[in-house]
């Protein structure tokens, strides 16, 4: 249990600084990168393509881990839970054995409604000529 809240706390900041860092990257517009480091300023202190290689090389580190911070997380939180599937719930509601068998079905009879009676088949008045 402690566990899984250190993963999920680091999960949460990684995502945090995975914003932060991909808006720090400077786009074709010049993103905030330009204005958050002073303008000119963060090219001479990392060279003109310095901050980009490194600003990129930490999202990639950031979101590979975020893949498998996640990943672990969603493995955590399903284990232990039995899983079982539509048709074994039916089946083991109503098991074959208390069905009747499909020879002695009749088919060929209208269908019934629930009081028992027969049903009138629904007429959408496909027969009617159209004035």
């Amino acid at each position: 249990m402690i566990i899984k809240a250190l993963l999920t706390s680091i999960h949460v900041l990684i995502s945090i600084m995975l914003v932060v860092i991909i808006l720090l990257q400077a786009s074709k517009g010049g993103g905030l990168a330009g204005s958050a480091f002073g303008g000119q300023a963060s090219s001479t202190l990392f060279g003109p393509r310095g901050t980009a290689s490194v600003l990129s090389s930490i999202t990639q580190y950031l979101a590979g881990a975020f893949l498998v911070l996640s990943l672990v997380l969603s493995f955590m939180a399903g284990a232990g839970q039995m899983t079982e599937s539509v048709t074994q719930k039916v089946l083991s509601q109503s098991p074959a054995a208390q069905l009747p068998a499909v020879e002695s079905l009749d088919f060929s009879s209208s269908p019934t409604d629930a009081a028992g009676e027969e049903s009138e088949p629904l007429d959408f008045g496909a027969d009617t000529e159209e004035p």
